[in-house]
């Protein structure tokens, strides 16, 4: 595993506040949060320059891709189980085998979310945005890390980062819409949704 690899991997299992030390996962986190605050006020000219930003930054090298997909299937199975712990170490030790395996990154993050480790899931979920800035699965899931933080104006961010950036942006806002009824999601959590909702859907 190369420096660079090393150091993500390290960094994106953190569960402590954003690092005091210069590094790619210090900048990515704090462009992550940027882009939610700046989505939150639908600012897309802004939103678009910090998903450049991060497409810019140095990314981790594929390492143990066969070993990785193999401990990411038996995480997707202990999920099935509702297993989330074993979900998690499954998807931690994907994750330390190969660190540039963006799937795995937000697998881990959403086990985290399940297990109520919200600071772990937020750091890891930003990580796999930070890989890959487009993916609406990673916002959508970092939406609902903010929203359990009772953060109502980042989650609002990260669930218009969703649908904006989703290769279907009616059948996320479909899904969106669906979220607003799930009973895992709190009060601050639909808040979030419907202000997304209003944010990019016209009304009629």
């Amino acid at each position: 595993m190369n420096g660079i690899a090393k150091l993500w991997a390290l960094l994106a299992a953190l569960s402590v506040a954003v690092p005091l030390w210069a590094g790619p996962y210090d900048q990515a986190f704090s462009v992550v949060q940027k882009m939610a605050a700046q989505s939150s006020q639908n600012d897309e000219a802004a939103v678009n320059a910090a998903r450049q930003q991060l497409e810019n930054l140095p990314k981790p090298a594929h390492q143990n891709v066969k070993e990785a997909r193999a401990l990411n299937q038996q995480g997707l199975d202990a999920l099935k189980r509702n297993d989330f712990a074993a979900a998690a170490t499954a998807f931690q030790q994907a994750q330390q085998a190969d660190p540039a395996d963006v799937e795995v990154a937000g697998n881990l993050g959403y086990a985290q979310l399940k297990l109520g480790q919200l600071k772990r899931a937020e750091h890891q979920l930003a990580y796999a945005v930070s890989l890959s800035p487009g993916r609406s699965s990673s916002w959508f899931n970092l939406g609902q890390v903010y929203g359990a933080q009772g953060n109502i104006d980042a989650a609002t961010g990260a669930f218009a980062n969703a649908c904006r950036f989703s290769q279907n942006r009616p059948k996320t806002v479909e899904f969106l819409r669906q979220a607003l009824m799930a009973p895992e999601n709190d009060t601050a959590t639909r808040t979030a949704l419907q202000r997304a909702l209003d944010l990019l859907v016209p009304p009629s």
